[in-house]
Formats: structure tokens, C-alpha cells, sequence
């Protein structure tokens, strides 16, 4: 697995007895740390190393003559041998890590001295207590052949055989040598100007001994001396002889200019033929170095790590036996873990301190359980001796301070030393340090406490935690030791490779989220282990017995305690705080202001406005200021040793869009250690006596809550009495900040102040938005306890609302308490009338939930919370007196102050006046009374017309008191429907309280309990004023069809009115304009106005009866009207609202036959029924004109019954008016010819609705249900409309009798709800009319319909349609005539005549100019011609007449008519050969007109003339006569041989009948 970069290292040991490393640092250094190592775990997948930084520390054995003061400075110490267990030296082990923010230990001030003879060092008897390289290093100079010989392989063997490590010696291989296993390597370095420097590295003989980074030529010949190359001999002499072998040599050259001047050898001459070598192969060579390095340093960490985990696994198996000690076992696990950490291996290691810290838990919770201590785990000190000394120490001043001196004698003697090793600056503010004592020597010699022990296992894994984390930190480190290492390089030698730098990887913000996490949870335990520990060292100082618990009642030692905690817990919080912060946290800006309220010069705060957790030591006296600030948080001047920088981003800087891994997470834990130091910071506070304004928000309220926390008080034990008495100090508090937050009220609230800023920024970047909240409220509550109202006012407007959504209704509520308060010291009117509203609602919401919870059953309340903080102080009437002021209206609904709100199902009238009331109960939940100035309620119709409402005011003032109150609200507005209360408004000091159903709604069920409204049916009284509406009785159908209105003043004296008529129906238009009254005394306004009909005084109890005419843009069969009137009397004006409808389509249709004759015209009248309802038909008349007369028969004589499929016939005969002969006038417009046909009627619809409104008059009259006949009446004969089947009319017509069976069921009930309850019976009105009507239906089975006799009276009051009829005008009528010219001697009434025999006949025609009613002038005008052309033609069936003769012909009549044309006759002969026996009726004869051909020069002459139109039509008498035709002959013998013509029968004889005279047979 991929491991994140590190400060991992590794110690690597150089022997440099020539000085070299100096040259070759230049050159190695810029390529260390190593990357990219990997490794093949033993029980694991394979382990990738990305960097491994090396630590090169000069061998105690080089010759001190070449150390420099440069060069001892930047080496690290000797290896010095671990001394014995009574030694107190360095506990560094075998992996040697380096604490974070430590420098190396035990390094010696000077190398300058003489060397000291190497002495053997003995090894510790626990593996991993020693300071050991992972690989030895010899570097190498040998400047020629000679040298090697002589000097050079001795001194290379001499320093193997005393390095060499035991896997390579003939010594027996031990385990405890195994855990400092290392490699050694030979590392040949050559200086210019040698004789080595001109040999190449092999002398072409073989590749063998080269490296295998390299590629070598041979080509060029060498003349060293020697056949074999310094490089060359020294493989042969160290590497083996094995082809396993691994390859110990590397060799680099130095370049000429990479050595200073007076270093460099003198020259040698120039041999010929010298080996000179290229850039690629130094840089091969250097390839070639490190990855020796590589490969030796992983093999000898692989034999360590492979040793220690088979001394782990063999120490683990002993666990259960006696004598086991944890401490020895945790000195071996970790060296383990320690050794990870060196490579890199931070997770593995993390795994190993995790599993140790499981260990040591579960060891304190065995040996708690049994008891065993010492035998099972080991031992461990039961307390801590700084804990003692220190708790001791303060205890002594603050008795001193109470001046109660005690004597504290004490024969325990004082390690000065111990004391002193950690400073009083990191004790305090760094706690957690792993370095800070000597945990390892003190955990190998079983003298430890369980909290020293617990402090250091999570020391190392905050350690490991930051380096994995990739901590700048850790970078920081690692930056220090590279520095120092290139320190040590020759001064003026500059490196040929750029310096490394680490990598500016990105910071894992999940891992630094996890380090708070577990820092929490470390705070949590540690606190108590530490409180245990320090109980536990006071009683075994005598002071108490040892089994004594009077320790613990102690009050001074309890003080000292909780001090002592609080400033340890305080102290890990700001430290993680300080370790965990980093630059990818966008934490927001402060909202906190700089004390003076100026920025500095730089335009950022100053650096005491807002410290960091690295400034808090010292935090400014200052005073905390509301106004918010826009510019960042100020950078922190200091850190900690070894911590980092500000987690506050820098401003402008550019922050990433997109949320990194982990960044809410590590938001939420910084916060949350922000929140623990300040609880911790409130906690000591109490003892000062200063609080943060929560413990203060009981005396904003009323009720018995302080006598509740008295009693509490009362109870407290005598051990918290004595607490109390006893003054606080500040001894045992060793954290500076937090003792200069102690110090005073201002630091301590400026603190105070600053951690819950910081905690609401963390917050906001962690998206936690009740926690912002819930800061920001601790934040308004500081200031309103400080007095700081405008910053507080600030906060609470921010924070209210939250509350108020989220349901922390009593916690919103103090809060608004407080705000108010703020904005009335502010002088803020409009923000405080808001406000308190608003608090006014929250208050009557409790007080809604505590009358709730008092009328739900016990069983069923479950938990509730206190109801006593209702506020005590009366806000109302300040607060009226500042709404009067205001300049507009402010605007409250009304659920804030009523718990619910009722309306009076039963709806109220005048008396004696039109108009009606409601009534409203409300529940008023506030203690305070209210006024009420103006109260309005509007309702709207439940179905239909929404936009049509009506609004109710009462203008008598009410005052509102606590609990239940009423109000009622009148109306001169009456239109009947039913309607909705959903409009509530009272007024009072410009504050509108409303309550609007439309927009609250039914949302939640908390609004159905709230407004109960049932529906509100509105009806019309008998009395009242009324308007109907009726399509006109009387129509004609040349004329616009009218409307009549019909007001009724009822009992209202009527001064004057206004009639608002709109159209319902689309495309209606009514013309108010023409507006009559008939048969009234009515008085119309003259003034005209569209739409409106002003009209004068009515007396009370009379009609008037209005026609207005109208007219459609298309046919439709019902209209309806709006009509609004408006109507003042001395009891004020008043207003009737109505949308009635009416059918307007004709129920009968009428269709005409004319026949022409030449002296009358027949015509025949077809009455049908136009609807499913039969008709009766009262009167019929055809009325004749000044041209026509018309004739009828007998008039009707009863009403006359049209059904659908049975209409009536009425036959007129229509002739030519003698006085219309004369000669007309010369004028353009003739006379009248056009007759009228009069119908009289009455739809059996009406005859129903009649006997029914008769019936259920008599019915309701002078009863209790008297007042709803006018709601009842239409809504039965809605019923029975709806309800009417054509068999039911049909029925109805025949029976004259309506049968009552169809509304039985019917549920009444439903359609007269919202009536309201009875006051006489108390009963609902609903269910009396249902009783009433019922009882009326079993009582009357069947109606008789009213009798009608056809009087005058009947006729006048029935309908009455006018159609006009026109005769149509035809210009010529002509009558023909065929008549047979020999006729039988016989006398018979039917001709008879014999088939196939030819009938002699003449066609006679004479024509008629009557009925041609156009004018004359239009005659003459349209053509010249003097004659009408005609022609005529006699035709039969085929197989009936064979016509001869002139069957054919025409004929012309004189254009001008003359009184002679009627005499007038035309003959044609015509020959008819009947062709078939039987009574065949006459042929035909048709007489047409016939077209005129216009010449060419009238067609050109006067295209625009139409052609006269000439019509015809033809009289024939012989249309109904028929002829009867027989056979003549009388005997006929036929054969049916079939030998006949064609093979069938045929004729043999015929007689014929004897005939008369001429052609016709005698019968």
C-alpha cells in the first residue's frame, strides 16, 4: 500500500578516515531522501516507501583530525553504549525515531578532542534500547595501485572484520544481535589529479566487476601499471567469491571543480592514452550508489522487523504464565513499531501503538477486577509524583492565601532533577509529549503511573496521526535536520544538484478530523485517571486514612483537583487545536470586532482581538466590542515548539469550490474542542461567581421555578455548603491562558467570547446549523448579560428565527424576552414592535400547549416540559401606544394571540330589515387585555364564484381578556348561497390581526383545530327584498326576444335604486338602454348608463316588472344573468346579489306546406314539440294581411295536448284580398303581404313547477319553516327538474296529475346544510326541513295540475309566440287539366279503358298572375320581352302509358298581367296507350319556364343585369284520379306443346271482346 510522505529516517553510519564526505556531499545530499523503496512484507501485501530520508551520522572511530567544527555540528552524537538500569542516559532504541520538536540528545558539545581508544559496548538485555545504523559506511581513498597495496586493503579489512555484522561473521548469530542488524557498504571515492582518476572503473578484461548500472568501454588501452583497476581489486577482495554474493563497492568520482583549491592533490603529468569520464557515467555511478543504499537498508530493516515479530509472537504466548510483565512486553512491541515508523510505515506503527493501548486497558481492567497487581502484568505506581508535588505545592499556597497555614511536613524527598527536566512552559502548554520525561527508561523499570503511562501511548500516536496526516509539523522537523546536514558541507561548495525541498503535498484533513476525535475521547478518560491519581496521592500522603473517604469532602483539596483537571484538559484542547490547524480549512471571518474598533495599519485587527490557541498565553485585557468586522482574523505571532500555523486562510485567498475529503469532518471536531475548552472555562467560572448569562434567563420569567432550585440548594450536602463558603483561587492552574482568562471578568469573558466565535466558524464550515445556532445564541446571551445591547440585538435577530422553525419554542421564547429588552434600551420602535409580536405570539403558543396538555389524559401527555416561562411583564398597552405613532399598519395573524377560533354554525337576522350577522367565539390566550377597535370577517361562497364575497364589520369596540370571547358582525349585503368564513381581521392601533384561510390553509391538522367553521347557508327571507328573472311571455320572432325582471320590495320601503345587469353567457348582450316598466308606477332614471338601471321610489310590498330586450351572437338554450341592485331605505342602503338563469329556447317548432290553386292558397301548419316535455297548445290564428285573407276552419275548443311524436295540424286557406286588385301605388315599397300565425301555449313543465309551489305554499305557510320558503321552494324544483323522465311528462299530460314519488329519494338534508340550529325546537334546520318534506311527499302521492279553460284571462297569461308567414311569390300558376274526349256509355265513376288501345285526349292549361306579389317595377325593369315563354311535357312510367300526340310543347303568356289571364285556356291533343291492366292513375304534366337566349349584343351590351327568374307552379286535377284498364280479349286457346316456335307454348286462338261505341270497353 502507498504510504503519504513523512519525516521517517533511517540512521546510516560513515567511517571517513580521509575526509572525503566533505567532497561527496555536494553530490549526494541533493539526492537523498530516498524514493520510492518497497518492500515485501511477511504478513502483508507488498509495501511501497515514496520517500525515506537518511540520517548520516560521522563513526566515533574516524580520526578527529579531519573534523572540523562544521563537520561536529552537523553530525549527531557517538554511539555511545546504553548504560545499566541504574543509568539515567538517553532511551533512544535500535530504529532511533526523533520526537516531534526535539533536537537529538546526548550530543557532545566539541569533536575537537583527542579520540578515545574504542571500547567493546555491552548490550542491553531488552532488545531495541540501543541507537544502531541500519548500514556502515567506509569511505574509501585511494589515489593508486600502490596505495591499495600497501594501505589501503589492510585498513578496508581491519574496518570489516570490527563492522562486519554477525551474518557474516564466524560468530554464533544470536536474536539479540538481530535486532541491530545491519549492511556495511565500501564507497570509493576519487580525487582529481590522482594516477586513479585516469583509470577507467574495469580494465576490459571482464565485465564482472563492473556495476550493472553502467555500461564501460574497453577499447581504449591503459597504462596503470597494473592489469586489474582499484575498483576491480576491491570486488575481488570483499565481495565473495559466490555468484549470490551481493555487491558491497561503489565508486564516485569527484569532479575538478567540486574540490576546493587548497584540497586538491598536486598534479601529476598527463599520461597518455588516460581514461576521462563522461556526464552519463558519473551519473550512472551515482544511480549506482543509491540504489546500494536502497537494497542494504531494506534488508536490514527486513532482519529486524523479522526478528522482532518472532520475539513479539513468543512473548505473547507467555501472557498466562506468572510473572509476565506488560512494560517489557510494550519496550519489544514498541521498538516494533518504532521501527515502522522509521521507513515510513506510519499506519503500520499507528496499528501497533493502537493494539498496546487495547493492552494496557485491558491489563488496568484485570488487575482492577481481581486484584492481582504485580503477579498478572506487572505493576505500575499508584499515582504520579508531578501530580503529588504539584497538587501539594498548590494546596500549601492556597492555604496560605485563606490564611489557614497548616503544616505540611513532608520526609519524601524531591527529585530536583525530574522536576527540572521538563520546563514549567511545556508542562503547561505542551502536556502531550512523548520526550517530555524518560517514559521508555520508566516503563522498562516498572515505575510508572497508569496516567504518565496512558499520556505517553497517545502522545506517540498524536505523533504518528500528524505525520500521516502529512502535518506541516513534520515538515518543519525534517526542514531543520536538512538544514543542518548541509550545513556541515564545505563552505563555498554549492550543490550541483537543486536542494530538496519536501513536497507540498496536500494536508489529509479526514486524518487530522480523526485526531480530534480521539483526542476527545483521550480527554474524557484522562480526566478521570487523573482525578483518581491525584485523590490517590493525597491519601497516601497521611493526610487522610487510607481507606478514609474524608478526602474526598475535603473542600481545599477539592478545589485544588478541579483546577488542576481543567487546566491539564484546557491545555491538550488548545494543543490539538494548535497541531490540527491548517491553511485547506476556509474558516469564515470573525464576527468579532477589534476592542478600539479601528484596524491596524495594515487594515488587519489587531493581534489581542482575536488570539489563536498559540497567543491565548497571553490574551489582551480588553472589552469585547458588537460591531462586526470584515477583516480577517489576525495571524498568530508565536507557535508552539513543533506546532503549526493558523487555521484562519488568508484573505483574498482563493478557496476551492469543491468540499476536500474530509473538511467538514475535521470542522466539526476543531469545534467540538473549541466548545470542551470553553465549558471548562465556564466551569471554573462558576467558582468566581461569573456566569454567561444562561443562569440569568430565570429571572426573565415568572412562576416557581427559583423556589424549585431553592429546594435543590436546600438539599446540597454540607460538603458542597463548605465549597462554596471557600474563596476561589487560581492555584493548580498551571495554563497561562487560561489563568489570565481567570484573572478578571474581562479576560474572562473576552475569552470566552473568542472560543464560541471560533466554534461558530468551525461549525459553519462543518454545515452543523444548530450548533451556528446554537453558538450564535451563546454569543447573544454573553452580550445581553454584559450589557452590550446593540451587539446583542444583532445576534438575536440572526438567531430567533431558528428556534422558532425548529421547534424550541421556550428556548426562542427567553430568547425574545432578552431581545426585547435590547431593542427598548436601543430606542429601536419599529424593530421592538416586531419583536414583540413576535413574543407575544411565542407566549400564547405555550400557553395553546399547556391548555392542550391539561385537557389531554394523563396517560396520554407523555414528557413535557415546564410551562412556567411565560414572561411576566405587560407589553401590550407600551406597545399600543408606539403602534399609534406608526405610519402604517402592522400586519399580525391571529393564531399569534387566540388559540382557535369558532363560528356560530347558525346564521342571525333583522329584524324587519334585510341583511344578517355572524358570530365569532375566540379562545384569547394572552394575560394582557386587548382592545379591539374595528372587527371585519369575510365569507365566500364554498362552491362556484369565488370572486363573489361578502364582508361583515361591527364597529362597536371589544376588549379581549383572557379565555373565551365573542364578537359579532353584521352585513346589509345579501346574496344567497353558501358560503365560508375564511377572513378574519381585527383592528386596533394600526395592528391588524388576521387571520386568512385562503393563505393558511388547511396545511397541517394543527389548523383544522385551530378554525372551526361550519358552512353558512345565507337564504332569502319572504319579507326581504327579492329580484327574479323570466324570459318574456309574449314573443315575436321579427322582433329582439326580451328579459323581464321582477323586483319585489318585500317590507322595505324602497327610496331609490340602482339595478347592475351583467351578462353570465357569453355572447349576451342585454340592452339596458331600452329598459321599460310595464304595467307599474315604477320610475326609471332618464339618465342612461350601459349595464345599469337607476330607478326611483317602490312601495313596500309591491312588484314592478322590467323588459329588457337582448340579443345573442350565438344560439344557445339557457342565459344567465348577473344582477347586483343596490337599494337605500331610512334604515340605510343595502345590497342583493343574484345569478339566476332562465331557458330561452323555443319549446314547439312550427313547419308550413303551401298547395297553390288558381283562386286559394292551402296551407298546412305542423306544431311540434321542440324539447322532451309535452305542450298544450290554447289558441291558434293565422292573421291576414293587406294583400292576403285568411281563412280556418273550426277554432280549438279545449287545450290541445303536443307531445314529442304527436304534433298537431292546423290547415289555413289563404286567397287574394279584393283590395289588392287595385292598382298599386308608384312607391318603392309595396304593401303588406306578410300574415302572422299566433300560438298560444304552456309547457307541462311550468304547469308542474305551478301545482308544486302551490302545494308546498300551502304546506309551509304559518308554520315554524315559514321563513325558508323561499330557499325550499327552488331547491325542490331544482329536484324536480332534475329528476322529470319523458315518461314522467308524458305521464304527467295524459294523467293531469304529478306524481310526488320522484323526490323520495332524495337526502334533503344535504342540500339545506348550513342552516344552523332551530332556536324554537334547538334542533338543526336541516333535519326539520327533511322531516317536513318527507312528511309532505308521504301526504301528497300526486299533485293535480291547475284545470285551464280557455278564457281571455287564460290566453293573456299564457305564452305567446307571433310568427311571421310570407306567401311565397310565384309568378305564373297555371292549372292543368287532361280529359279524355269520347267518354263510356256507361255510366260509371271509374274510367275504363282497354289495354294497348289508344285514348284520344285534350290537354287543357290556364294560368293565374295572383300570386306573383313582386313589384311591378322590377317587372318591367327586368327585360324587355313582351311574353312568357313555358313549355310543358306529358310523361307516364314506361311500363304503364305510351304517350302520343303533342306530349310536348310550349306556350307564352303576356308578361303583363291583366284581369283576363284567369279566363283564359290553352288545348294540346294528346293520344294515351295504356300498356298494363289495372287502375293506373293519369300521367304526368309538367309546366316549367322556359330559359331566354340572350342575343350576342345583349350579353355584351349589360353583363352586370341578373336574367329574370320566372317561377311556375302547376295545378294538375288529374293528380288524384286513376283509370282503370282490362284486357279486350275474351277467349284465347294456347298450346304448350313444346314442339312450338322456340320449343315452348304458343297461341292458337284468340275472340276479342265486342266493343260499343268507340274505344271504351263495356263492362
Amino acid at each position: 500500500m502507498e504510504q503519504p510522505s513523512s519525516s521517517s529516517k533511517v540512521t546510516v553510519e560513515y567511517f571517513d578516515p580521509y575526509g572525503v564526505y566533505q567532497l561527496l556531499s555536494p553530490g549526494l545530499l541533493p539526492r537523498l531522501p530516498l524514493r520510492n523503496l518497497h518492500w515485501e512484507s511477511h504478513a502483508g501485501p507488498l509495501r511501497s516507501i515514496s520517500s525515506l530520508h537518511v540520517d548520516l551520522v560521522l563513526s566515533a572511530k574516524s580520526p578527529p583530525s579531519f573534523i572540523s567544527t562544521e563537520n561536529a555540528s552537523a553530525s549527531t552524537s557517538s554511539l555511545s553504549r546504553v548504560k545499566s538500569e541504574d543509568s539515567t542516559a538517553s532511551g533512544d532504541d535500535g530504529f532511533r525515531t526523533q520526537a516531534l520538536g526535539q533536537a537529538a540528545v546526548d550530543r557532545p558539545e566539541s569533536l575537537s578532542g583527542p579520540p578515545k581508544a574504542p571500547t567493546k559496548e555491552r548490550r542491553h538485555q531488552i532488545p531495541g534500547l540501543r541507537q544502531t545504523p541500519y548500514l556502515k559506511i567506509f569511505f574509501l581513498r585511494c589515489d593508486d595501485n600502490d596505495t591499495y597495496k600497501a594501505q589501503a586493503r589492510r585498513q578496508v579489512r581491519e574496518w570489516i572484520k570490527e563492522n562486519t555484522p554477525p551474518t557474516q561473521s564466524t560468530t554464533k548469530v544470536t536474536a539479540q544481535e538481530n535486532h541491530d542488524a545491519y549492511e556495511w557498504l565500501i564507497v570509493h571515492v576519487i580525487v582529481p589529479n590522482t594516477a586513479a582518476a585516469t583509470q577507467p572503473r574495469t580494465s576490459g578484461k571482464g565485465a564482472e566487476g563492473s556495476s550493472g548500472s553502467t555500461s564501460e568501454k574497453s577499447t581504449a588501452r591503459w597504462r596503470g601499471g597494473g592489469s586489474s583497476t582499484i575498483l576491480e581489486k576491491l570486488r575481488a577482495d570483499f565481495n565473495g567469491s559466490s555468484k549470490s554474493a551481493i555487491d558491497r563497492i561503489a565508486q564516485i568520482r569527484i569532479g575538478i571543480n567540486d574540490v576546493p583549491y587548497d584540497m586538491l592533490p598536486r598534479v601529476v603529468p598527463a599520461i597518455p592514452g588516460s581514461y576521462s569520464e563522461s556526464p552519463q557515467e558519473n551519473e550512472n555511478a551515482w544511480l549506482d550508489l543509491i540504489a546500494k543504499l536502497k537494497f542494504q537498508i531494506l534488508t536490514s530493516f527486513d532482519m529486524r522487523v523479522t526478528q522482532y515479530e518472532e520475539d513479539i509472537r513468543e512473548k505473547d504466548a507467555q501472557r498466562s504464565l506468572p510473572g509476565w510483565n506488560f512494560c517489557t512486553f510494550f519496550v519489544l512491541k514498541e521498538g516494533l513499531a518504532r521501527g515502522f515508523e522509521n521507513v515510513g510505515l506510519v499506519e503500520d506503527a499507528l496499528v501497533g501503538y493502537d493494539e498496546l493501548a487495547v493492552g494496557l486497558d485491558v491489563i488496568v481492567r484485570e488487575q482492577s477486577i481481581t486484584g492481582s497487581g504485580a503477579q498478572h502484568g506487572g505493576s505500575f505506581l499508584p499515582f504520579t509524583e508531578d501530580l503529588k508535588q504539584k497538587a501539594d505545592k498548590a494546596r500549601v499556597a492556597l492555604l496560605r492565601d485563606t490564611g489557614t497555614d497548616e503544616a505540611v511536613d513532608s520526609d519524601d524527598p524531591i527529585d530536583m532533577q525530574s522536576v527540572a527536566a521538563a520546563s514549567d512552559h511545556e508542562w503547561n502548554e505542551i502536556p502531550l509529549n512523548a520526550t517530555r520525561k524518560r517514559y521508555r527508561e520508566l516503563i522498562l523499570a516498572n515505575d510508572i503511573s497508569i496516567f504518565d503511562f496512558r499520556c505517553y501511548i497517545f502522545a506517540r500516536q498524536l505523533t504518528l496521526l500528524l505525520r500521516l496526516a502529512n502535518a506541516s509539523s513534520s515538515q518543519e522537523e525534517l526542514l531543520a535536520k536538512l538544514k543542518e546536514q548541509r550545513d556541515s558541507s564545505l563552505q563555498g561548495v554549492a550543490a550541483r544538484l537543486p536542494a530538496s525541498q519536501p513536497t507540498e503535498d496536500a494536508e489529509s484533513l479526514s486524518v487530522l478530523g480523526e485526531v480530534c476525535r480521539r483526542s476527545m475521547d483521550f480527554m474524557a478518560s484522562i480526566s478521570g485517571i487523573m482525578r483518581d491519581d491525584i485523590w490517590r496521592s493525597w491519601q497516601a500522603g497521611g493526610q487522610t486514612g487510607e481507606d478514609s473517604p474524608s478526602g474526598l469532602s475535603d473542600p481545599v483539596m477539592n478545589q485544588i483537583v478541579d483546577n488542576m483537571v481543567s487546566s491539564f484538559t484546557f491545555a491538550i484542547a488548545q494543543q490539538i487545536l494548535a497541531q490540527t490547524s491548517t491553511k485547506a480549512l476556509p474558516i469564515p471571518p470573525s464576527t468579532l470586532a477589534p476592542p478600539s474598533g479601528t484596524p491596524g495599519a495594515d487594515g488587519q485587527e489587531p493581534k489581542a482581538a482575536i488570539p489563536e490557541p498559540k497567543t491565548m498565553m497571553h490574551p489582551a485585557r480588553s472589552s469585547s466590542l458588537a460591531l462586526r468586522s470584515r477583516s480577517r482574523e489576525p495571524p498568530s505571532p508565536g507557535k508552539f515548539p513543533g506546532m503549526r500555523r493558523s487555521s484562519v486562510p488568508e484573505q483574498g485567498a482563493a478557496s476551492s469550490p469543491f468540499l476536500k475529503a474530509g473538511l467538514e469532518e475535521l470542522a466539526g471536531h476543531r469545534a467540538e474542542l473549541y466548545l470542551l475548552s470553553r465549558s471548562i472555562l465556564v466551569q471554573v467560572g462558576k467558582d468566581h461567581k461569573w456566569s454567561v448569562g444562561w443562569e440569568e434567563m430565570s429571572h426573565l420569567h415568572g412562576g416557581d421555578v427559583g423556589e424549585m432550585e431553592e429546594v435543590d440548594l436546600n438539599q446540597e450536602t454540607t460538603g458542597n455548603q463548605e465549597k462554596a463558603k471557600l474563596p476561589p483561587s487560581l492555584h493548580g492552574i498551571d495554563s497561562k491562558l487560561l489563568r489570565t482568562a481567570l484573572d478578571n471578568k474581562d479576560d474572562f469573558y473576552r475569552l470566552y467570547e473568542t472560543l464560541t466565535d471560533k466554534a461558530l466558524r468551525h461549525y459553519t464550515v462543518a454545515n452543523h446549523i444548530q450548533s451556528v445556532q446554537a453558538s450564535m445564541a451563546d454569543l447573544a446571551v454573553l452580550k445581553y448579560h454584559l450589557t452590550d445591547f446593540a451587539a446583542a440585538a444583532s445576534y438575536f435577530y440572526r438567531m430567533t428565527p431558528f428556534y422558532g422553525e425548529t421547534g424550541w419554542a421556550q428556548v426562542e421564547l427567553s430568547m425574545l424576552v432578552m431581545y426585547v429588552k435590547c431593542l427598548k434600551e436601543l430606542n429601536r420602535k419599529e424593530e421592538y414592535v416586531k419583536v414583540v409580536l413576535k413574543l407575544l405570539s411565542k407566549a400564547a403558543v405555550v400557553e395553546g400547549a399547556r391548555l392542550q396538555r391539561k385537557s389531554t389524559p394523563k396517560f396520554r401527555r407523555g414528557l413535557i416540559f415546564s410551562p412556567e416561562v411565560l414572561p411576566t411583564e405587560s407589553y401590550i398597552p407600551e406597545l399600543l401606544e408606539i403602534t399609534k405613532g406608526l405610519q402604517h399598519e402592522v400586519r399580525v395573524p391571529l393564531e399569534s394571540f387566540f388559540g382557535n377560533i369558532e363560528v356560530d354554525g347558525t346564521v342571525s337576522y333583522h329584524s324587519e330589515r334585510d341583511g344578517f350577522e355572524l358570530r365569532i367565539r375566540l379562545h384569547y390566550l394572552l394575560a394582557d387585555d386587548i382592545p379591539i377597535e374595528k372587527a371585519r370577517v369575510r365569507v365566500t361562497p364554498a362552491t362556484g364564484d369565488s370572486n363573489r364575497e361578502i364582508w361583515l364589520e361591527s364597529d362597536v369596540p371589544v376588549v379581549f381578556k383572557k379565555g373565551i370571547s365573542s364578537f359579532s358582525v353584521q352585513s346589509n349585503v345579501t346574496v344567497p348561497g353558501t358560503y365560508l368564513v375564511n377572513h378574519i381581521i381585527l383592528e386596533t392601533s394600526n395592528i391588524i390581526l388576521e387571520y386568512d384561510h385562503n393563505t393558511t390553509g388547511l396545511s397541517s391538522p394543527k389548523e383544522g383545530r385551530f378554525f372551526k367553521c361550519p358552512k353558512l347557508l345565507v337564504y332569502h327571507r319572504p319579507e326581504a327584498f327579492d329580484i327574479k328573472l323570466y324570459a318574456s311571455r309574449y314573443m315575436h320572432l321579427d322582433r329582439n326576444r326580451s328579459l323581464e325582471i321582477v323586483l319585489s320590495s318585500g317590507w322595505n320601503q324602497l327610496e331609490s335604486g340602482e339595478l347592475h345587469v351583467r351578462a353570465a353567457t357569453a355572447g349576451l348582450r342585454v340592452q339596458t338602454s331600452e329598459a321599460k316598466v310595464i304595467n307599474d308606477s315604477l320610475e326609471l332614471s332618464k339618465k342612461s348608463e350601459a349595464g345599469v338601471v337607476r330607478f326611483g321610489a317602490m312601495n313596500s310590498h309591491s312588484t314592478a316588472r322590467i323588459v329588457m330586450p337582448f340579443n345573442l351572437e350565438h344560439e344557445v338554450n339557457d342565459i344567465a344573468l348577473k344582477l347586483e341592485i343596490s337599494y337605500t331605505t331610512d334604515q340605510g342602503t343595502f345590497f342583493f346579489a343574484a345569478t339566476p338563469s332562465v331557458s330561452i329556447m323555443l319549446p314547439l317548432g312550427v313547419n308550413v306546406q303551401d298547395v297553390f290553386k288558381h283562386k286559394a292558397l292551402f296551407s298546412k301548419f305542423t306544431i311540434s314539440s321542440a324539447t322532451s316535455s309535452p305542450l298544450r297548445l290554447l289558441g291558434s290564428k293565422l292573421e291576414g294581411s293587406e294583400v292576403f285573407e285568411a281563412h280556418s276552419g273550426l277554432t280549438l275548443s279545449r287545450p290541445l295536448v303536443v307531445f314529442p311524436r304527436q304534433p298537431a295540424l292546423m290547415l289555413y286557406k289563404i286567397t287574394k284580398s279584393l283590395s289588392s286588385t287595385a292598382t298599386r301605388p308608384g312607391s318603392r315599397k309595396g304593401p303588406k303581404s306578410t300574415l302572422s300565425l299566433i300560438l298560444n301555449y304552456i309547457c307541462l313543465e311550468e304547469e308542474i313547477e305551478d301545482a308544486v309551489t302551490l302545494s308546498l305554499d300551502q304546506v309551509l305557510a304559518n308554520g315554524p319553516l315559514a321563513q325558508y320558503v323561499r330557499l325550499i321552494v327552488p331547491t325542490v324544483l331544482t329536484q324536480v327538474r332534475i329528476r322529470l323522465s319523458p315518461y314522467d311528462l308524458e305521464r304527467t299530460a295524459v294523467l293531469s296529475e304529478f306524481s310526488t314519488s320522484i323526490l323520495s329519494s332524495v337526502r334533503w338534508r344535504d342540500q339545506f346544510a348550513g342552516l344552523g340550529r332551530s332556536i324554537e325546537q334547538n334542533q338543526d334546520v336541516g333535519i326539520l326541513i327533511e322531516d317536513c318534506l318527507q312528511q309532505w311527499i308521504q301526504q301528497t302521492p300526486s299533485i293535480p295540475l291547475i284545470p285551464i279553460s280557455l278564457t281571455d284571462d287564460t290566453l293573456g297569461k299564457s305564452r305567446s309566440i307571433i310568427i311571421p308567414v310570407d306567401v311565397p311569390s310565384v309568378s305564373v300558376v297555371c292549372t292543368a287539366d287532361l280529359k279524355l274526349l269520347e267518354s263510356s256509355s256507361v255510366p260509371s265513376d271509374t274510367i275504363i279503358a282497354a289495354s294497348n288501345q289508344p285514348l284520344s285526349a285534350s290537354l287543357t292549361i290556364k294560368y293565374t298572375r295572383i300570386w306573383d306579389t313582386a313589384l311591378e317595377s322590377e317587372r318591367t325593369a327586368s327585360t324587355g320581352d313582351e311574353y312568357l315563354e313555358f313549355f310543358y311535357e306529358v310523361s307516364g312510367a314506361t311500363d304503364t302509358w305510351l304517350v302520343g300526340g303533342k306530349r310536348k310543347g310550349h306556350f307564352r303568356i303576356p308578361r303583363k298581367a291583366s284581369p283576363r289571364d284567369s279566363k283564359r285556356k290553352l288545348s294540346f291533343p294528346v293520344v294515351l296507350i295504356p300498356l298494363r291492366e289495372g287502375f293506373l292513375p293519369f300521367p304526368t304534366v309538367d309546366i316549367k319556364s322556359a330559359p331566354r337566349l340572350q342575343s350576342p349584343g345583349e350579353a355584351n351590351g349589360n353583363s352586370a343585369k341578373k336574367p329574370e327568374v320566372v317561377s311556375c307552379e302547376t295545378d294538375y286535377k288529374n293528380a288524384g284520379e286513376t283509370i282503370r284498364v282490362i284486357t279486350d280479349a275474351l277467349k284465347t286457346t294456347v298450346s304448350l306443346d313444346a314442339s312450338g316456335p322456340q320449343g315452348g307454348a304458343w297461341l292458337l286462338e284468340s275472340e276479342r271482346r265486342g266493343w260499343g261505341t268507340g274505344d271504351v270497353v263495356l263492362s
